[in-house]
């Protein structure tokens, strides 16, 4: 094979460099970032390739695109639109789960043409507030505002326990603007959309006492009560709270476990009822009674009660024993066969100057009664019935001079009284 049919044609220098790279086995090749050159007079240049510019299609949301000076000390302020960009966890087919709110500037959505300027002074913010629900759904329409401070945002506060919750008040800063020696500077906080993110809410369903208590803002957290078990000291008494197996966090003890209330099997004086509705009625044996004390006069007090077998009894009875009329002080009591009854003292002094005496008539007659006693006399007096009363003859008051006795005499017929008669 000559040389003419090697090179394909008559030689030249490259064809001749060709087959010299060709005779030492090795060729180069371009890698990531690098470009060969070849040159029949300066051989093969190897050098870097240039990055290409990439030009963005448009700016960061929330950014300044123009700063114009329309007074001595304000500035006329374009800016790029942005959005709130609101991420809904909860399922809802029929809701999106990113819900996009535009932002109002100068009272027009940022997206109208041509745009809404805002004028800011030396040391004033341009930040955007929006406002929440309770629940953290957003529920106004979100507005830039221009102030020298920025208030601190309010977080939304999710129902829980008894408490109603609170609707949220957000501010975000966008951009502040400074004159620095007469020269406008803007110093950025925020060139994003704005993403507001919700707080997960609790539910208590039914109602009565809350598991989910509150929500402790101060320490972004949720605060929940705990079961407790009451344990008295020095009794004996029955845990409501079943105790766990093992360790609290093992999963066999997810579930909490209460006991049971049960009536003892024999003898069962006390009766355990579960409606099905939540109600456990414990109740007695369905055994009445009463003790009660009778007087004499057929009155009764109770002095024990019990019904279904508990005592319904309030208070301390007093009884007096006894039958006891009424009655003052000098007055008897006599039976009439039936019951006590009182024999009253006599009214009045006796007027035969003694005092009565108890006299009864026997036989049937049941009262007893009083009678006028005998009336008072001396030794040697003697006493005789005037047809009414008794009345005292006194001896006679002297001896007989005639030495003899004194004769008790009587007239006899209608004289009543007896006389002393001395003796001849």
């Amino acid at each position: 094979m000559d040389l003419y049919q090697i090179f394909q044609g008559g030689p030249t220098d490259y064809k001749w460099k060709q087959l010299g790279e060709y005779l030492k086995g090795s060729q180069l090749n371009a890698g990531k970032g690098i470009k060969i050159e070849n040159s029949t007079s300066s051989g093969s240049i190897i050098s870097a390739k240039q990055p290409r510019d990439i030009k963005q299609s448009q700016a960061p949301p929330f950014s300044v695109l123009s700063l114009r000076k329309n007074s001595s000390n304000t500035y006329a302020v374009q800016i790029q639109e942005g959005w709130v960009i609101e991420r809904k966890t909860r399922y809802d087919s029929s809701v999106d789960a990113v819900s996009f709110h535009e932002v109002n500037l100068g009272g027009a959505a940022m997206s109208t043409r041509p745009r809404n300027e805002i004028s800011l002074e030396h040391d004033q913010f341009a930040y955007v507030e929006f406002g929440t629900t309770n629940e953290g759904f957003v529920n106004t329409t979100p507005t830039i505002t221009v102030a020298s401070s920025v208030p601190n945002s309010t977080h939304h506060q999710p129902p829980s326990g008894v408490s109603a919750g609170a609707y949220g008040s957000y501010k975000v800063k966008l951009f502040k603007l400074t004159i620095d020696n007469g020269s406008p500077k803007i110093i950025v906080y925020q060139q994003s959309d704005i993403e507001h993110t919700r707080l997960p809410t609790f539910r208590n369903v039914g109602g009565e006492r809350y598991i989910h208590k509150d929500w402790d803002g101060a320490a972004d957290r949720y605060d929940f009560r705990t079961l407790k078990q009451h344990e008295p000291s020095n009794v004996n008494y029955g845990k409501v709270i079943v105790d766990f197996v093992n360790t609290e966090d093992d999963e066999q003890n997810d579930a909490i476990k209460f006991s049971a209330i049960a009536e003892k099997t024999s003898p069962s004086q006390i009766k355990v009822n579960d409606d099905n509705a939540g109600t456990i009625t414990v109740r007695g044996n369905d055994v009445n009674g009463t003790i009660l004390w009778m007087d004499c006069d057929g009155d009764d007090t109770t002095l024990l009660d019990w019904r279904d077998g508990l005592i319904t009894s309030v208070g301390e009875q007093t009884i007096t024993a006894g039958c006891t009329p009424s009655g003052s002080s000098g007055d008897i009591l006599y039976h009439t066969g039936s019951t006590w009854v009182t024999l009253a003292k006599p009214s009045q002094t006796n007027p035969n100057g003694g005092g009565y005496d108890l006299t009864h008539m026997g036989g049937s007659t049941v009262a007893p009664q009083w009678t006028s006693g005998l009336p008072s006399a001396n030794s040697g007096d003697i006493l005789y019935y005037n047809g009414s009363t008794w009345v005292t003859l006194a001896k006679p008051p002297s001896t007989n001079p005639d030495g003899e006795w004194f004769v008790l005499a009587h007239a006899g017929g209608s004289t009543v009284a007896p006389e002393w008669i001395p003796h001849d």
